[in-house]
């Protein structure tokens, strides 16, 4: 029974809070693709993140990512393990943005992006 005022999640991924910088654009063309702007991504998980931006996105803007691990390691199946050597693994993703709001910080917005595509992985 639903009991009222009270929102479920609907997410089919545990999101994991973790906060680091990251590269990205919006996509245009794939071709002459530069990662000039920066965002710091709140959490993540198998689906998607979220993350800081200086400037609102569109809702299904198509964004090229470059996401750097640092100590992570993504194996042949996907599946991210943690590794304490030092090492650091980078991944190219494209999201579309789902929703997009205001914070408390002038000039700050949180986004929300939906997964759609990896690119390739760099070990």
């Amino acid at each position: 029974m639903k009991e009222e005022g009270i929102i479920t999640e609907r997410r089919r991924y545990d999101r994991l809070e973790k906060e680091f910088a990251f590269r990205y654009t919006v996509i245009d063309d794939l071709t002459d693709a530069t990662l000039d702007e920066m965002g710091l991504i709140l959490d993540i998980g198998g689906g998607g993140l979220r993350f800081l931006s200086s400037r609102r996105w569109r809702k299904n803007e198509q964004l090229l990512m470059k996401l750097d691990f640092d100590g992570w390691q993504i194996d042949d199946s996907g599946n991210v393990t943690i590794q304490y050597s030092g090492a650091c693994t980078s991944m190219l993703v494209i999201g579309a943005v789902m929703w997009s709001a205001e914070t408390a910080q002038e000039d700050q917005f949180e986004i929300g992006i939906r997964f759609t595509a990896r690119m390739h992985r760099d070990q």
